[in-house]
């Protein structure tokens, strides 16, 4: 498992689905899943491709009990079913990996004195952060954090100075905040960033 400020492993996501984790690892799993929404839809699809399993490997044994005194053989649905789990589970990965479409959208990172959630950008789209360095302590490189809402990263990255922005990409609906390191780990400054 992984550190559960980030996303579950698919290690975890399984051990949970099938109801093998401790007590103590499931506390952690589910205060995770109570804030990511990425991580409940990939318990879901782990969750529907058990039941899946379940379904094939009952009719399996059914299929079994019935022909004990013959040889075994597929079933003559058994192709369609394991077509369509294919299927399943390419477009499972497909989506999760696919972005969508377009250009890169550029986003200017101001520090704002005030409530303001600072600057704006859209969902799901990969991003060329501009960070404003100006007055901040020299450094050939500066590591960028994102986090949401609760303070949970959610990317990591490093910016070298002489750089003007640094690619990510995209993010999910909600509020954000990108923060500036030094490479020894001092925080420098923290803007807002509100993905819609």
């Amino acid at each position: 498992m992984r550190d559960f400020q980030r996303h579950l492993d698919e290690e975890a996501l399984e051990k949970y689905s099938m109801r093998t984790t401790s007590v103590e690892e499931s506390t952690v799993i589910e205060e995770h899943l109570l804030t990511c929404e990425s991580c409940q839809e990939r318990v879901r699809e782990t969750d529907d491709y058990l039941v899946a399993m379940r379904m094939v490997s009952k009719q399996w044994r059914r299929d079994e009990r019935t022909e004990r005194g013959g040889e075994w053989r597929f079933p003559g649905w058994f192709p369609v079913l394991a077509a369509a789990a294919c299927c399943l589970l390419l477009a499972v990965v497909a989506l999760r990996y696919v972005q969508s479409q377009g250009p890169v959208v550029a986003v200017s990172l101001s520090a704002l004195r005030s409530n303001g959630a600072g600057s704006n950008a859209p969902a799901r789209r990969e991003l060329m952060l501009h960070p404003d360095l100006t007055g901040l302590a020299e450094a050939s490189s500066y590591r960028l954090e994102i986090v949401d809402q609760t303070g949970h990263p959610v990317r990591q990255v490093t910016l070298a100075r002489a750089k003007d922005g640094i690619k990510v990409p995209g993010l999910g609906a909600g509020q954000y905040f990108v923060r500036v390191y030094l490479p020894a780990g001092d925080l420098l400054r923290e803007y807002g960033l509100e993905i819609q």
